[in-house]
């Protein structure tokens, strides 16, 4: 009795916070829209907290690299609001370091790591970034090697998402597979919005990036979750066999 209150409990609270989360998320389109800077900036720093509260009370294993995910996605999610280049670059350099991490944690959780398998599911992806790349104009050469890395990491990520899914379509698999083809999306439209758009424009992709971003990371959590759950009881098992 005591048990089944707890679980009650927990799913109150997690429900509260999943619905929070989404409807913060749409509150930060409208004040992104109508330049109320301070809520969409408030927004921002409390979204990556909402998500790291969801996997603090649901995860088993507690794995330190993904709070340290959600902390660079904080950092840059503050850091990016800003006009200055000068933030705007540690920006990237804090989401670099957090798409790095996150390639760790999916090579922590895959079983079975086919290296040339991934390598050929990759390159599909690089092969559009990369086209993209060469048809910027006017791009300084440390932004150019920051675009090549980041085309290279996110190109990784789709290619060990792709790789998993067709091995086994199960439910960690298939959470990954969407989080990164939203991830993709997302390093699409905003590599469209950065260099290939007009000032009249950029109003249409804000919106867009946000509910990408949105769905991107929780999507993200839902695959941890499942893929550490699916571990512990693979332990379990293993423990009780022995």
């Amino acid at each position: 009795m005591i048990f089944e209150t707890k679980t009650t409990a927990k799913n109150k609270v997690l429900y509260s916070i999943n619905v929070a989360y989404f409807a913060l998320a749409f509150i930060q389109i409208v004040a992104e829209l109508l330049d109320y800077n301070n809520t969409a900036l408030s927004i921002r720093i409390i979204l990556p907290l909402l998500l790291l509260a969801l996997y603090h009370i649901n995860s088993i294993i507690k794995n330190i690299l993904f709070y340290i995910v959600m902390g660079l996605l904080l950092i840059s999610n503050i850091l990016f609001f800003y006009i200055n280049m000068k933030l705007f670059f540690y920006g990237i350099i804090a989401f670099i370091l957090l798409r790095i991490i996150t390639l760790v944690i999916v090579f922590k959780l895959t079983e079975d790591k086919n290296y040339l398998h991934i390598v050929v599911a990759s390159f599909p992806f690089l092969v559009i970034f990369f086209y993209l790349i060469s048809a910027t104009n006017e791009i300084s050469e440390y932004e150019f090697n920051l675009l090549i890395l980041q085309s290279v990491l996110i190109s990784l990520l789709g290619g060990i998402s792709i790789v998993n899914y067709f091995k086994n379509d199960n439910r960690q698999n298939s959470w990954l597979l969407i989080s990164t083809l939203l991830f993709v999306g997302l390093r699409f439209i905003v590599f469209i919005e950065r260099y290939f758009s007009s000032n009249l424009t950029l109003a249409i992709y804000r919106p867009i990036e946000i509910i990408l971003s949105v769905f991107a990371f929780y999507t993200f959590y839902k695959y941890v979750i499942a893929a550490e759950s699916k571990e512990n009881k693979n332990f379990i098992t293993n423990s009780d066999e022995s």
